[in-house]
Protein backbone atom coordinates (compact mmCIF):
# COMPACT_ATOMS: atom_id res chain seq x y z
CA UNK A 1 0.00 0.00 0.00
CA UNK A 2 2.69 2.41 1.04
CA UNK A 3 4.68 1.67 -2.26
CA UNK A 4 1.56 2.51 -4.22
CA UNK A 5 0.86 5.36 -2.62
CA UNK A 6 4.69 6.70 -2.97
CA UNK A 7 3.95 5.67 -6.79
CA UNK A 8 0.80 7.76 -7.57
CA UNK A 9 2.71 10.81 -5.87
CA UNK A 10 5.57 10.54 -7.67
CA UNK A 11 4.00 10.56 -10.90
CA UNK A 12 1.56 13.56 -10.08
CA UNK A 13 4.12 15.39 -9.29
CA UNK A 14 6.00 14.09 -11.73
CA UNK A 15 3.20 15.27 -14.12
CA UNK A 16 2.69 18.60 -12.05
CA UNK A 17 6.17 19.76 -12.52
CA UNK A 18 5.72 18.66 -16.66
CA UNK A 19 3.20 21.19 -16.83
CA UNK A 20 4.57 24.12 -15.12
CA UNK A 21 7.59 23.81 -17.39
CA UNK A 22 5.01 24.63 -20.67
CA UNK A 23 5.00 28.26 -21.73
CA UNK A 24 2.31 29.36 -23.81
CA UNK A 25 3.94 30.35 -26.82
CA UNK A 26 2.20 33.68 -26.71
CA UNK A 27 5.12 34.91 -24.27
CA UNK A 28 7.60 34.51 -27.19
CA UNK A 29 8.65 37.51 -28.90
CA UNK A 30 8.18 37.37 -32.51
CA UNK A 31 11.22 37.45 -34.76
CA UNK A 32 10.91 40.71 -37.39
CA UNK A 33 10.25 39.24 -40.79
CA UNK A 34 12.63 40.32 -44.20
CA UNK A 35 12.66 38.93 -47.60
CA UNK A 36 15.46 37.40 -49.59
CA UNK A 37 16.20 38.07 -53.26
CA UNK A 38 18.54 35.47 -54.68
CA UNK A 39 20.10 35.69 -57.68
CA UNK A 40 20.01 32.41 -59.40
CA UNK A 41 18.80 29.38 -57.34
CA UNK A 42 19.95 27.04 -59.22
CA UNK A 43 23.49 26.25 -60.79
CA UNK A 44 23.73 23.11 -63.27
CA UNK A 45 28.12 22.29 -62.97
CA UNK A 46 27.60 20.40 -66.07
CA UNK A 47 29.78 17.51 -66.42
CA UNK A 48 32.47 16.52 -64.04
CA UNK A 49 34.61 13.74 -63.07
CA UNK A 50 33.57 11.64 -60.06
CA UNK A 51 36.37 13.15 -57.12
CA UNK A 52 36.23 16.54 -58.18
CA UNK A 53 34.76 19.17 -55.76
CA UNK A 54 32.33 21.33 -57.15
CA UNK A 55 32.25 24.68 -55.78
CA UNK A 56 29.24 27.58 -55.99
CA UNK A 57 28.87 31.07 -54.53
CA UNK A 58 25.00 31.96 -54.65
CA UNK A 59 24.53 35.79 -54.13
CA UNK A 60 21.71 37.32 -52.57
CA UNK A 61 19.93 40.40 -51.36
CA UNK A 62 17.98 41.10 -48.08
CA UNK A 63 15.23 43.10 -49.83
CA UNK A 64 12.80 43.55 -46.76
CA UNK A 65 12.71 46.27 -44.51
CA UNK A 66 14.23 44.16 -41.34
CA UNK A 67 18.02 42.54 -40.82
CA UNK A 68 17.99 39.21 -42.39
CA UNK A 69 19.36 36.12 -40.48
CA UNK A 70 20.13 32.94 -41.34
CA UNK A 71 19.97 30.29 -39.25
CA UNK A 72 20.43 27.63 -41.33
CA UNK A 73 21.29 25.95 -44.74
CA UNK A 74 20.30 22.48 -44.97
CA UNK A 75 21.58 19.72 -46.72
CA UNK A 76 20.33 16.03 -47.33
CA UNK A 77 24.17 14.62 -47.09
CA UNK A 78 27.47 15.49 -45.86
CA UNK A 79 28.93 15.31 -49.15
CA UNK A 80 27.33 19.18 -49.71
CA UNK A 81 29.07 21.62 -47.13
CA UNK A 82 27.75 24.94 -46.81
CA UNK A 83 28.96 28.38 -45.79
CA UNK A 84 26.84 31.41 -44.95
CA UNK A 85 26.83 35.02 -42.77
CA UNK A 86 26.43 34.20 -39.67
CA UNK A 87 25.95 38.10 -38.70
CA UNK A 88 22.48 39.52 -39.54
CA UNK A 89 22.52 41.27 -43.26
CA UNK A 90 20.78 44.68 -43.13
CA UNK A 91 17.71 45.78 -45.09
CA UNK A 92 19.48 46.51 -48.64
CA UNK A 93 22.66 43.91 -47.88
CA UNK A 94 24.05 41.86 -50.02
CA UNK A 95 25.78 38.44 -49.24
CA UNK A 96 27.36 34.90 -50.30
CA UNK A 97 26.60 31.39 -49.87
CA UNK A 98 29.38 29.47 -50.36
CA UNK A 99 28.44 25.76 -51.34
CA UNK A 100 30.97 22.91 -51.97
CA UNK A 101 29.87 19.54 -53.11
CA UNK A 102 32.54 16.54 -52.71
CA UNK A 103 31.49 14.16 -56.28
CA UNK A 104 33.66 11.59 -55.06
CA UNK A 105 32.23 8.01 -54.73
CA UNK A 106 29.10 9.80 -56.85
CA UNK A 107 27.77 8.23 -60.36
CA UNK A 108 25.54 9.87 -62.96
CA UNK A 109 22.79 12.65 -62.75
CA UNK A 110 22.91 14.34 -59.68
CA UNK A 111 20.91 17.20 -57.65
CA UNK A 112 21.68 18.25 -54.15
CA UNK A 113 19.04 20.91 -52.33
CA UNK A 114 20.01 23.30 -50.09
CA UNK A 115 17.07 24.87 -47.47
CA UNK A 116 18.07 28.19 -46.37
CA UNK A 117 16.51 29.13 -43.22
CA UNK A 118 16.06 32.64 -42.43
CA UNK A 119 13.69 34.82 -40.75
CA UNK A 120 11.89 35.25 -44.24
CA UNK A 121 8.26 34.14 -45.64
CA UNK A 122 8.23 31.60 -46.16
CA UNK A 123 10.96 30.74 -43.80
CA UNK A 124 12.79 27.85 -46.50
CA UNK A 125 14.37 29.18 -49.45
CA UNK A 126 15.70 26.37 -51.90
CA UNK A 127 19.13 26.40 -53.34
CA UNK A 128 19.82 24.03 -55.97
CA UNK A 129 22.96 22.59 -57.86
CA UNK A 130 22.75 19.71 -60.76
CA UNK A 131 24.86 18.10 -63.38
CA UNK A 132 26.64 14.59 -64.15
CA UNK A 133 29.13 13.04 -62.87
CA UNK A 134 31.43 10.53 -65.14
CA UNK A 135 33.61 7.42 -63.82
CA UNK A 136 37.03 7.25 -64.97
CA UNK A 137 37.31 4.01 -66.88
CA UNK A 138 39.45 1.47 -65.47
CA UNK A 139 42.63 0.95 -67.54
CA UNK A 140 43.39 -2.87 -68.62
CA UNK A 141 46.71 -3.72 -67.23
CA UNK A 142 49.17 -4.31 -70.64
CA UNK A 143 49.91 -7.68 -71.44
CA UNK A 144 46.14 -9.82 -70.60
Amino acid sequence: MKITSFFICFLLSGALSGQASIAPTDSMPARPVTSIAIDSSFFDFGTVKQGVMVKRTFQFTNTGADSLVITDVKTTCGCTVPDWPKQPVPPGGKGEIKVEFNTANKAGRQLRILRVVANTNPAESLLQMGGEIKVAKKKKPQGQ
